[in-house]
């Protein structure tokens, strides 16, 4: 029989602290602000309801960009779903990520499972893990409960069991769950997704489920396909290619030096599915109902940066894998719309497969993937799956018998603002004190113990906006409530209203959170600097905030404001990872190679972000400092480059995408 219990997971853990309660604006953004690229070949339905990835703003939603790389004994708390073929073992406290999903007839791994907990600047919201299945929406990017906790818990059937984990997403304003089957005697898992729009207008939604699959020499990925779509460099846009190639092999990761995404397009294809085997056949399908229209594979590349990078997400020598993906839309540069009161599902299949190894790399890449497509008719039959997928649609409005996990509040919060529930079956009670806005939310006056602090969290969507500006009418208007409409009014790009919301919140209570604001808003890089150190002194301000003043400083190039800040921090900030490399830069300007060099290598950077090139600048100023003092005058562009060659860039800082020419 299945069977679904708790466990307590051992591993070596980095420290995550809490999330920051500093907003972080569109502009803010590691990826740039642009409309969205041309792409060359796409039809309509590839093209449609595009976007280019960083132009959305994040908020309400907190960055988690408080970790580091000191990897210590750990525990988390799982839940184990086994039937004596498959165990699955999900950790809700992770955003209901699977971490491991392991074939008990071979003992092997299914998907890539992390050794330890090892979070990366990787995520819309910074901080990132590798391994296991990922279930990435509603917003571009993965899933701002990655590092969350998520709602869990288990509905029994006649059939057996089922793992529900759900949220409620604060962009989009609508719900997600995923239902977890694994039939007893099967060696089939089966995920269930739906995603609920309670609101009375159209919203634009996102959903691509990430598959971490062990990688070695010679694994291929198998799906049908009658062409591609790949990213075009330079510019990353979107191009059609053709799939299969006469002049190399690309469904062969090793082939692929750049990190790189594949898109399998295949429009006719009786079913949709992707595999990832390795030399002997063996490996891991995917397949779906036909919701699910979009498949690909994505690898950091055979590049020293893009291997460093897995390694750097687990441990030396143990972090190989690829990403076989399938989502919605075709291409993940697209979301797809939920009409008003939309409920969309769709049921995934988890199914181990043995190939022939001789047919699976085969040299004719369609006969090869052929061959999986029989695999998969014998192992899953499109009706059974279809059997399954009308049984999970039954109980997927059903509520628990128990619950495992609670997420966050904010999802009882909207009912009280829709006076409905979200979604039937979901339950977002939580157990969680009030605070100021639940007392926002139900139009309660606020209690004097919460009129004075900053409550967790922030909300900007209009009807979120809309309540608070009631409720500030009513009871009349506080510090945070002016606070609230500044930080709403600069994310929708109304300057001129966050400015008199920022002067009318610091007249009610100064607060390093408006002088903060104020910084954003000022007019000079010389108000802007006053207004942050106000800030800063304020003397309650987040070491966050200390980290963003000194990223300030450098992108407008103030060395002497820079190294007066940074010298004057206390330890336990100047210790902070974003500071050190402050404090870096200070020593590359001022020519202290010694003290470059020391800080440089002194340590791994966790917090070093996806193409983020700092530290590899950092190390060509390090080099040329060194070259030029034995010169003893300016070095010439050749000798820089021969220097470099012979001093190349040290493993633990090369964290670059793409090789370098």
């Amino acid at each position: 029989m299945t069977t679904i219990r708790r466990e307590r997971l051992s591993l070596p853990m980095s420290r995550l602290g809490a999330p920051s309660n500093l907003p972080r604006f569109r502009w803010q953004q590691p990826m740039p602000n642009k409309p969205t690229p041309p792409n060359f070949g796409l039809s309509d339905e590839e093209s449609s309801h595009g976007f280019q990835w960083g132009e959305d703003s994040i908020l309400p939603y907190r960055v988690s960009d408080d970790y580091d790389r000191d990897l210590q004994p750990g525990e988390l708390d799982v839940l184990v779903l086994e039937n004596g073929r498959l165990r699955a073992l999900v950790a809700p406290s992770l955003g209901g990520r699977l971490l491991e999903l392991k074939d008990l007839a071979t003992g092997r791994d299914l998907v890539f499972r992390n050794p330890v907990f090892q979070p990366a600047n990787l995520a819309a919201l910074n901080a990132w893990f590798s391994g296991g299945i990922e279930w990435n929406g509603l917003i571009p990017g993965h899933t701002p409960f990655t590092c969350a906790p998520v709602f869990a818990g288990v509905r029994e059937t006649a059939e057996g069991p089922v793992l529900r984990i759900y949220e409620f997403d604060r962009i989009v304003e609508a719900t997600w769950q995923v239902d977890l089957f694994m039939p007893k005697d099967s060696a089939q898992l089966f995920a269930h997704g739906r995603i609920v729009n309670p609101n009375d207008d159209l919203r634009l939604a996102y959903w691509w489920t990430n598959v971490a699959a062990p990688m070695s020499e010679g694994t291929r990925v198998l799906a049908p396909a009658e062409y591609s779509i790949e990213h075009i460099w330079p510019g990353n846009n979107l191009g059609r290619c053709d799939f299969p190639r006469a002049d190399w092999d690309a469904s062969y990761p090793d082939n692929w030096e750049n990190a790189t995404s594949v898109f399998f397009r295949a429009p006719s294809a009786p079913r949709k599915f992707i595999a990832s085997v390795d030399k002997g056949g063996y490996g891991l399908l995917q397949t779906s109902t036909a919701e699910m229209e979009g498949r690909k594979f994505f690898y950091f590349g055979s590049a020293q940066g893009g291997q460093n990078w897995m390694d750097y997400l687990a441990r030396p020598g143990e972090g190989m894998y690829l990403e076989i993906q399938s989502g919605i839309a075709p291409t993940q540069n697209q979301r797809f719309e939920l009409q008003p009161g939309e409920e969309l599902e769709w049921t995934e299949a988890y199914v181990p497969v043995q190939l022939d190894a001789g047919r699976a790399h085969d040299a004719d890449f369609n006969a090869a993937a052929a061959h999986a497509a029989g695999a998969l008719d014998g192992l899953l039959p499109a009706d059974e799956l279809a059997r399954i997928d009308a049984f999970l649609r039954e109980q997927a409005r059903l509520p628990l018998d128990s619950r495992f996990s609670e997420g966050e509040p904010w999802g009882a919060r909207q009912e009280q603002l829709l006076g409905q529930p979200l979604a039937s079956g979901l339950d977002f009670y939580t157990s969680a004190l009030p605070d100021f806005w639940d007392s926002v939310a139900s139009g309660a006056r606020i209690p004097a113990e919460q009129r004075e602090t900053s409550p967790d969290g922030m909300v900007v969507s209009p009807l979120w906006i809309n309540r608070v500006k009631t409720h500030a009418a009513e009871h009349g208007a506080s510090w945070m409530h002016e606070l609230t409409l500044a930080i709403a009014s600069l994310d929708a790009g109304d300057k001129a209203a966050a400015v008199q919301n920022v002067s009318a919140s610091l007249a009610l209570k100064p607060s390093w959170s408006a002088y903060r604001l104020d910084a954003l808003l000022a007019g000079s890089a010389d108000a802007a600097v006053r207004s942050y150190l106000m800030a800063w002194n304020a003397g309650d301000a987040p070491p966050e905030l200390a980290v963003e003043v000194v990223a300030y400083l450098m992108a407008q190039d103030r060395p002497a404001d820079l190294k007066t800040f940074v010298d004057g921090l206390p330890t336990d900030v100047r210790d902070k990872e974003r500071i050190i490399l402050a404090r870096a830069v200070v020593a590359a300007n001022d020519g202290q190679l010694d003290e470059l060099e020391r800080l440089l290598l002194g340590r791994q950077y966790a917090s070093i972000r996806e193409g983020e090139t700092l530290l590899s600048d950092l190390w060509v100023r390090l080099r040329r400092g060194r070259l030029e003092a034995g010169l003893g005058r300016a070095a010439t562009a050749e000798e820089a480059k021969a220097d470099l060659a012979a001093h190349p860039l040290p493993r633990q800082l090369d964290l670059r995408m793409h090789a370098v020419e």
